[in-house]
């Protein structure tokens, strides 16, 4: 999978933009705020059709314009094809090939990409919510029927939560609607959490792999999903719900379901949220964003696109020079950073590297003369 080129028109602070890549390594090099991030904001919307920075859509586009526009040409399973993400006040379309596509479902999922961001370390120390989001945005890549199921369930949920409270402020006991919206949840909850669990053993197996190799084989990372359910059952998720009525009523929220699991991580089956150091962490998100790489083409029978916003920065020269000795040759990169210099690897010198100053290209290197 690769992204042949680029064209963006009142995107951030774009307002006419082209440009081609190289097949394997870009590196989007200039000072702070002149547009870096924002090139890999673009490639991302046109995978997922939402950023990865922001909600609102008014940030995306160039200021006292009415619209933006993010254009590529990707090349997948050795078809080429176009895509485009068109943001307006009026919200956004897309569309694949110059056709318009009104699901997201059946947009999402032809171009993929793994991005790692430093934030990326909270994933860690954070909250469960920050883990929930990575498996679902993970899972929903390779899976539209995930994808809608969740939506659904989501849905299910906002009104189960606006019924409880109704309930609670009413002073009434559950009654028949509570009863149908708990079954309808707790139906689609088996296919979810089987997914879920499958989706974390494959990303364990893979990952605990690339840990050995990044930490030279000191310790072992493990990853395991925490569900509330004890038995993976239509019969058990609804009993689990029928026994916690009152206290749901009580405090007008849904207490149990996937919305409250979590993915825990273990150095040696030690907790790593508490006694991981600083480094251990970024070994282990390092690892986990690769397993996501090795994880999507065996899914999907080829490698999605890495984004790397300003990582090189927070990695040591060790966790550097394994994270390009894992991608290269292999998955075509895009990463930002101030300056490459001091970085001496193959992947680097070969690399193809655009400068940019305050939304000018202003001038293209590539080391593949």
């Amino acid at each position: 999978m690769k992204i042949n080129s680029i064209e963006l028109k009142n995107f951030r602070n774009y307002q006419d933009c082209s440009v081609e890549f190289d097949p394997f390594i870009n590196i989007f090099i200039g000072k702070n705020a002149q547009g870096k991030t924002n090139l890999l904001e673009a490639i991302y919307i046109l995978s997922m059709s939402k950023s990865f920075k922001t909600k609102i859509v008014d940030e995306l586009i160039y200021f006292d314009e009415d619209f933006a526009k993010i254009h590529g040409d990707i090349m997948t399973h050795e078809k080429q094809m176009s895509l485009e993400i068109v943001l307006s006040k009026l919200g956004k379309k897309a569309f694949i090939n110059h056709n318009e596509i009104k699901k997201t479902s059946d947009y999402v999922g032809y171009l993929n990409v793994v991005l790692f961001i430093p934030e990326d370390l909270m994933l860690i120390k954070g909250s469960p919510r920050l883990r929930r989001k990575l498996i679902d945005m993970e899972i929903s890549k390779i899976s539209p029927v995930y994808m809608y199921n969740l939506n659904k369930y989501n849905k299910l949920l906002k009104e189960r939560n606006k019924y409880l409270k109704m309930l609670h402020d009413s002073h009434k006991d559950a009654d028949t609607y509570l009863e149908v919206l708990s079954e309808q949840m707790a139906l689609l909850q088996v296919d979810l959490l089987k997914k879920r669990i499958e989706f974390v053993d494959l990303l364990n197996e893979i990952s605990t792999k690339m840990y050995d190799y990044i930490a030279l084989h000191q310790e072992k990372l493990s990853l395991k999903y925490k569900s509330h359910y004890q038995e993976l059952t239509y019969e058990c998720i609804l009993d689990k719900y029928q026994k916690s009525y009152k206290k749901d009523i009580l405090l007008g929220q849904t207490n149990h379901g996937i919305h409250k699991d979590d993915l825990l991580m273990y150095l040696d089956e030690m907790d790593a949220s508490i006694y991981a150091s600083q480094g251990q962490q970024r070994s282990i998100v390092l690892a986990m964003k690769i397993g996501l790489l090795e994880l999507i083409k065996k899914e999907i029978g080829e490698y999605p696109i890495l984004l790397l916003d300003d990582v090189l920065s927070e990695l040591d020269d060790v966790r550097k020079t394994k994270l390009l000795n894992l991608i290269q040759g292999k998955v075509q990169t895009f990463l930002t950073s101030t300056s490459v210099g001091g970085i001496h690897h193959q992947v680097i010198d070969m690399a193809k590297k655009i400068e940019i100053e305050n939304g000018q290209l202003k001038g293209e290197e590539n080391g593949r003369k």
